[in-house]
């Protein structure tokens, strides 16, 4: 491993190929986190209009 003189650093050409391998991997987890966060918006508003249904439901019955 012989380290190159690179932007006032010094880095392992090894480092190099670590980062570029990993990198399709970390872009693949951050969309997949982007997707379950987005689902879970609409999950959590889909909750959200069930339980309002079922309150809506109880009130009616109550009140006969």
């Amino acid at each position: 491993m012989n380290p190159i003189f690179l932007s006032n650093s010094f880095v392992c050409r090894s480092s190099e190929v670590i980062r570029l391998r990993f990198r399709p991997v970390l872009i693949a987890l951050c969309l997949g986190g982007v997707t379950l966060g987005l689902n879970s918006c609409a999950t959590a508003r889909g909750f959200g209009q069930d339980v309002e249904k079922t309150g809506n439901k109880i009130e009616e019955a109550a009140s006969r």
